[in-house]
């Protein structure tokens, strides 16, 4: 029961984060820049360590570019 809440809390987080990053990318900020401000909200929000904000924004990447869907 525990990995059905660690994936439903992840794939939470990713979608709050996606949307963001999607309304960023809409008003003309650069992806670095997004990249920065979502290491860092994921760092102060959720105090995630630095291998787990890297897995979160490699699946943000690949989830913006097309490469992998996020699951309803």
């Amino acid at each position: 029961m525990t990995d059905y809440v660690q994936t439903w809390r992840r794939k939470l987080r990713l979608k709050e984060l996606i949307d963001f990053a999607q309304k960023e990318i809409k008003s003309g900020t650069g992806k670095e820049d997004i990249y920065k401000i979502l290491d860092a909200e994921m760092k102060v929000r959720w105090n995630l360590v630095l291998t787990t904000r890297r897995q979160y924004l490699a699946d943000i990447n690949k989830i913006l570019t097309g490469q992998y869907a996020l699951g309803a």
